[in-house]
């Protein structure tokens, strides 16, 4: 794929800027890769998670909102499959 049709996936203008963020990191450059879903869950409380996205080629780590993280699967299920890049679902 040319590095203009790459970048045009990429920067669709609909993606939140955390989302895109971690988009450009694991697909633009050295990395490029499937970044690993941590989630840290409370067992007492209220039950809140926090979710973290790891990149497997550089150890970068993105905190990441739950509705971020269903956003960049969803990219994922539509655009990473192709350019290999991503979330691991």
């Amino acid at each position: 794929m040319t590095e203009t049709g790459h970048t045009a996936l990429i920067t669709t203008g609909t993606l939140n800027p955390a989302v895109e963020s971690i988009v450009r990191h694991l697909c633009e450059g050295d990395c490029h890769a499937f970044g690993s879903v941590l989630q840290w869950c409370e067992t007492r409380g209220r039950g809140e998670c926090a979710y973290a996205v790891v990149c497997p080629s550089c150890s970068e780590r993105f905190l990441i909102e739950e509705e971020d993280l269903a956003e960049l699967e969803r990219w994922t299920e539509a655009n990473g499959h192709a350019l290999v890049c991503g979330v691991q679902l």
